[in-house]
């Protein structure tokens, strides 16, 4: 029988009329899971998505690790709110050094709600995480018998089936009969990364500004008073680009030595590597996660060369 370590931090799919509860209390009511594997829980905080924090990050991606080094585990289940999940995936999908299935799920309706999805979704990311396909493809995400990348998966909105992956699709589906996975991740993540969980002490302040009708380089400025070590500029379609009024002052302080990232708006497509340009460019990440890409490389002490090549890379 496999050994799947749960981190618990909270979210939805532990969420009750009475408050959040613990994983052990949802457990309880799918005996189905003892049919597919032994499971232990660690709970790491127990809080809704909206309230994670940095330090919140760091405290999971390490008890992630430390599961992923344990020879009792042979697969990780995150459990976790609805509203960070692509972020914090995204995060342990660069820091976690383990070729371990490591699995986040959640759910968009309360564990005592007509309709609950969470137990299901939970059942599904078991199964997904004793399945060999899982082992060595970076962090998953499961929800609604869809398994999605957590480089690719975005919550789209509130409903069961609110997840997507818009640019390159899913990696697989959790069927009746089995797992099925139809495509494989090429870029690096995990036990490939350059970025080490154990060797991260704290994330250095990168923001976002977005690019609209009239905005103006005040966001911008305000960021940098504030310390923020990098700027993503959640930009036009295709290319990112910020307004022409924002444009001056970004220039300037890419020139100083503080790394400027270009987004897409959009959501969809490549924001393309432009030759001699001032900013570094996203390729097909959102800002949200092109921010956690940035704070990696600014931790790692990278020109904004070698973050343009992490860019391409991850």
């Amino acid at each position: 029988m496999a050994r799947i370590n749960i981190i618990s931090t909270g979210g939805t799919i532990a969420n009750t009329e009475r408050g959040l509860i613990s994983v052990e209390e949802v457990i309880q009511s799918l005996p189905q899971i003892r049919e597919f594997a032994d499971v232990d829980v660690t709970e790491v905080c127990r809080i809704r998505a909206g309230s994670i924090r940095l330090d919140h990050w760091l405290a999971i991606a390490r008890a992630a690790a430390e599961a992923g080094d344990s020879s009792d585990v042979d697969g990780i289940i995150i459990t976790h709110g609805t509203f960070t999940l692509e972020e914090t995936a995204y995060f342990l999908h660069l820091t976690v050094h383990t070729n371990k299935p490591i699995v986040c799920v959640a759910s968009q309706r309360m564990h005592d709600a007509i309709g609950n999805d969470g137990d299901r979704n939970l059942l599904d990311a078991v199964r997904v995480a004793i399945n060999p396909g899982a082992k060595g493809s970076g962090v998953l995400v499961v929800l609604h018998e869809e398994i999605h990348s957590a480089r690719e998966v975005v919550k789209t909105n509130q409903r069961p089936g609110g997840f997507a992956s818009p640019n390159h699709g899913l990696l697989g589906h959790i069927e009746s009969d089995q797992v099925s996975f139809y495509r494989s991740v090429t870029r690096h993540h995990t036990y490939q990364s350059e970025f080490d969980i154990t060797q991260i002490r704290d994330l250095p302040r990168v923001d976002i500004i977005a690019a609209y009708v009239g905005a103006d380089d005040t966001t911008a400025r305000a960021c940098i008073e504030a310390g923020a070590r990098g700027l993503v500029v959640q930009g036009y379609a295709f290319s990112g680009s910020p307004a022409i009024t924002q444009r001056e002052t970004l220039e300037r302080i890419a020139a100083s030595g503080i790394p400027v990232v270009l987004a897409s708006r959009g959501g969809g497509g490549r924001v393309p590597v432009i030759a001699d340009d001032p900013f570094i460019q996203a390729d097909t990440l959102t800002a949200p996660k092109a921010r956690i890409l940035l704070m990696l490389g600014l931790n790692s002490h990278a020109n904004s060369r070698e973050i343009q090549r992490m860019f391409s890379e991850y």
